[in-house]
């Protein structure tokens, strides 16, 4: 007999068996340190079968920032099976289960990492997130010169600079674009997980942190994690610190969680091998709650949007949405999203419009993915937020 259920501490043991063989990972110390502090922070979804489990999944609460606004976010990691047990809808069994959680819960978003992006379409999840994959020889990096020495690069481990670079990645604006709000225990994590991680940490002349380059060594290539800094000196040092490794790396990479390329930075652009890469997906789960906070850019007069939601029909309907002097007012005035409307979405479509993946009248116009009165659609658009959505996480 098959049973849905939230796993618990005592189901750490067969839970983390079924992740080493669906992923074929090998068991080490390590890997089971970081693998124990996720599930410990998570909300474990299982499905037994005669008290044996054959399916699994993490659901993760985070929050985000989303130009200024904290959103709640639930990650998606260890999506699995055993192979005797596949295809007969368990996925979709624990994914119902955690959105229905969620949607209890308030949780305005939820982020995964796909293994087929066409998978988790039927979820309503959408890629909203792009990586800029860098990459250049080490005798085309750039001679840095600095300007004025007013402060200084410290080598550290990531569990050694962590007290230092946590405020400077919470208040870098690369942060706030739907990024994540690091707490201590996701930093305490990332040392687990990524224990050969090296951090060089710019302090300015009175000694506070105002920059850092995670990186690693990998063979011969300088693989840089994440760069934050916070004026024209910290760039500088930063990338300074990063040429002085020339004569140790052949090449050197950097996966950005900025998606816009900036090969303009060097001296030659043509010497940067630049390559945008799909990341992660994201989806709205409270589509009530994720609008009632937005940051809409300028005020709206009413407008009727018909969403289609096929996993959380709480979503579905025609939506009446106004902004003006007195907030945002969103309210459902219809369950039925074939009534009239002024705009039909899909809450996939939504989520990138919203998140500023995509425009709205990019979707309507170009892609042909929506459908509306022309002034609707522009009106809406004008209102949203464009800067496109920067992830530096992995779940």
């Amino acid at each position: 007999m098959d049973k849905l259920e939230q796993l618990t501490q005592k189901d750490l043991e067969e839970f983390y068996q079924l992740y080493l063989y669906a992923f074929t990972n090998l068991d080490s110390k390590g890997r089971r340190a970081f693998f124990d502090h996720r599930y410990n922070h998570a909300l474990k979804y299982g499905i037994k079968h005669n008290g044996k489990l054959g399916s699994g999944m993490l659901s993760i609460p985070f929050h985000v920032n989303f130009h200024g606004v904290k959103y709640k976010m639930n990650g998606i990691g260890d999506v699995m099976s055993y192979p005797e047990y596949g295809g007969n809808g368990a996925i979709t069994q624990l994914m119902q289960q955690a959105f229905n959680d969620m949607l209890e819960d308030n949780v305005a978003l939820s982020y995964l990492a796909p293994f087929s992006y066409d998978f988790y379409r039927r979820f309503g999840y959408e890629e909203v997130f792009d990586r800029t994959i860098y990459r250049v020889k080490n005798t085309d990096l750039p001679r840095v010169k600095i300007d004025k020495k007013i402060g200084s690069i410290e080598r550290l481990t990531l569990a050694e600079a962590i007290p230092f670079i946590k405020e400077v990645y919470a208040n870098n604006p690369n942060s706030h674009n739907a990024g994540l709000i690091r707490e201590d225990w996701w930093w305490d994590y990332l040392v687990l997980k990524h224990p050969h991680w090296q951090v060089g940490v710019y302090f300015s002349e009175d000694h506070l942190s105002a920059g850092y380059v995670i990186y690693e060594g990998l063979d011969t290539t300088f693989s840089i994690q994440e760069i934050m800094f916070t004026n024209w000196e910290s760039f500088q040092y930063l990338s300074r610190f990063i040429c002085q490794h020339e004569s140790m790396f052949s090449t050197f990479e950097y996966a950005s969680g900025d998606p816009l390329g900036h090969p303009d930075i060097l001296k030659n652009p043509s010497n940067v091998e630049v390559q945008i890469k799909p990341y992660m997906m994201a989806r709205i789960i409270n589509l009530e709650t994720f609008i009632n906070h937005y940051p809409f850019l300028k005020k709206i007069k009413s407008t009727r949007v018909a969403v289609t939601d096929k996993m959380l029909p709480a979503n579905n309907g025609i939506w009446r949405l106004l902004i003006n002097a007195n907030g945002t007012s969103f309210e459902k005035i219809s369950d039925n999203e074939n009534n009239m409307a002024d705009i039909r979405i899909s809450i996939q479509e939504l989520t990138k419009a919203l998140l500023g993946y995509r425009s709205l009248n990019e979707l309507n116009r170009i892609i042909g993915a929506i459908r509306g009165s022309y002034e609707a659609i522009t009106n809406l658009d004008a209102t949203l937020r464009k800067e496109p959505p920067m992830l530096w996480d992995y779940f």
